[in-house]
């Protein structure tokens, strides 16, 4: 304590200023348990290009976070929770911890248990997307159009926002890295014959897809769509932010819906 002009003055060293700095600055962290291929390639994808990995994350999930609510339009069931939830225990994970806003951490929270998704094959899935190589994307998505999506996003999308902003603004770009695969999911859904349809608990419209049972589901989106490929001998169910019942083994929805394939092939054997 210093005296000026009779005044008391209190000092406070820099040491003590840079406490303070830094517990303004803090920002609250959530733990996550990423498959370690996937974190180890994003990580050298963020070196590679000179960005700080929390700082983007957290401007790309606050968009993320949006795509999730909308895409899984209906919630899972407690045991599809369940059953992604012991698919993802399978993998051998890594528990990294991420500098996320609390608003932010909140809203995924939030998400995640409206619509029962386990909050870490959210991660990995976004995770999976940000590290994959181009042909990875290809194959998880688009299957026998995967030679032909990019052209004809660039065909239908080429005068779009994201083309622009990231070309016209370099130092201003969309933090968007999955709108062509929405873009060509879109594009290339319109031939699935989706149906609309309103739910019951909230009136509420949506698009949804029927399988040969009349059970619905929302349409292939990038948060919805089932990764039915082995990567490094790893099934990626456990990477589903949505799994129907009657994909789960020894549900009665997938018991019906065996049960109704097998008589369909039986009546198929019977032709004469």
């Amino acid at each position: 304590m210093d005296f000026i002009f009779g005044y008391a003055v209190f000092t406070v060293s820099q040491t003590e200023q840079n406490m303070a700095n830094k517990t303004l600055k803090t920002v609250p962290k959530i733990s996550v348990k990423i498959w370690r291929p996937l974190i180890d390639k994003f990580d050298e994808k963020m070196e590679s290009a000179c960005l700080r990995r929390d700082a983007y994350l957290v401007k790309l999930l606050r968009t993320e976070i949006e795509w999730l609510d909308r895409e899984v339009s209906i919630p899972n069931s407690e045991a599809s929770y369940n059953y992604v939830f012991e698919k993802l225990d399978e993998f051998d994970r890594k528990l990294v911890s991420l500098a996320i806003p609390s608003d932010l951490s909140a809203r995924i929270n939030e998400v995640c248990a409206k619509k029962l998704i386990v909050r870490d094959a959210f991660f990995n899935r976004l995770f999976l997307l940000l590290a994959a190589s181009p042909k990875v994307i290809d194959k998880l998505y688009f299957g026998t159009y995967a030679d032909e999506w990019r052209s004809e996003v660039w065909s239908e999308c080429k005068h779009d926002g994201p083309f622009f902003q990231n070309g016209f603004y370099p130092l201003e770009p969309m933090i968007d890295p999955l709108w062509a695969i929405r873009a060509g999911l879109e594009l290339f859904g319109e031939e699935e014959g989706a149906e609309d349809y309103t739910t019951p608990e909230s009136n509420r419209k949506i698009t949804v897809m029927k399988n040969l049972t009349g059970e619905i589901a929302p349409v292939d989106s990038v948060y919805t769509t089932i990764f039915d490929i082995k990567i490094r001998d790893h099934e990626l169910t456990g990477l589903s932010c949505y799994v129907p019942d009657w994909r789960i083994p020894g549900q009665p929805a997938e018991t019906k819906y065996r049960s109704y394939l097998d008589e369909i092939f039986s009546e198929l054997e019977n032709l004469p």
